[in-house]
């Protein structure tokens, strides 16, 4: 008897002091993280200021297929997929061990959006994501005590609606064709996407909802 209730007592240790190692890993690879977001981010809306964007296309399509690889090479090997998951926590989460991670998303959406809207419009909408989504993810997690939908709080959202409408002042600046009231609909159109739940990465879904709601915009006006 007493063996019996030795064993689930020593699994349960076990796995308290696994779970204890996960978090602890996860709580020194965060801060890297948030930066590798925030640089990774804002390397090609800044790189685009300063070269044609014929060529800025070849760079994001050319980093684009290497991280398509990278992910078909992770996701089908899993002695691979372990290794990169032990190695790489910086740009590769618990949860993304089994699908596409947030930068592979984050270069698809970057090319899309040069593809198909205006170079400030595109560089406007992946600053969204880089900056407001982060925001929001730091003020959440340090400061959120009103959760509005699933586990994401008001004090989030607002830090990344004003993250994102400083963004779009600061575009308007640049470009002219970026009103203040385009600037305001896609500010708020990217932290409605950022809040819903919506079951495909912010870091697709901010850039093109937004990028796209703000190019109507510019063409009804």
């Amino acid at each position: 008897m007493r063996r019996s209730h030795l064993v689930p007592m020593m699994k349960s240790e076990t796995n308290s002091s696994f779970r204890r190692a996960i978090e602890k890993s996860n709580m020194k690879t965060k801060p890297w993280r948030r930066l590798w977001h925030l640089l990774g981010g804002s390397f090609f809306p800044v790189l685009a200021f300063f070269v044609p964007k014929e060529a800025l296309l070849i760079t994001v399509g050319a980093m684009t297929g290497v991280f398509v690889v990278w992910e078909i090479a992770r996701l089908n090997n899993a002695r691979v997929n372990r290794w990169m998951a032990s190695n790489l926590r910086v740009i590769l989460k618990d949860e993304e061990r089994y699908r596409p991670t947030g930068t592979t998303c984050l270069l698809f959406s970057s090319l899309a959006v040069f593809l198909l809207f205006d170079k400030y419009v595109a560089i406007t909408s992946l600053l969204f994501v880089s900056l407001g989504d982060l925001m929001a993810t730091v003020i959440g997690e340090e400061y959120g005590r009103q959760v509005v939908c699933s586990s994401k709080t008001l004090e989030g959202s607002l830090a990344c609606l004003a993250s994102c409408l400083l963004i779009g002042m600061v575009m308007s600046r640049v470009n002219p064709a970026i009103t203040l009231a385009v600037a305001l609909v896609g500010a708020v159109s990217a932290t409605i996407v950022e809040l819903l739940p919506i079951p495909i990465d912010d870091n697709l879904t901010v850039p093109l909802i937004s990028g796209g709601i703000m190019t109507l915009i510019m063409y009804i006006s």
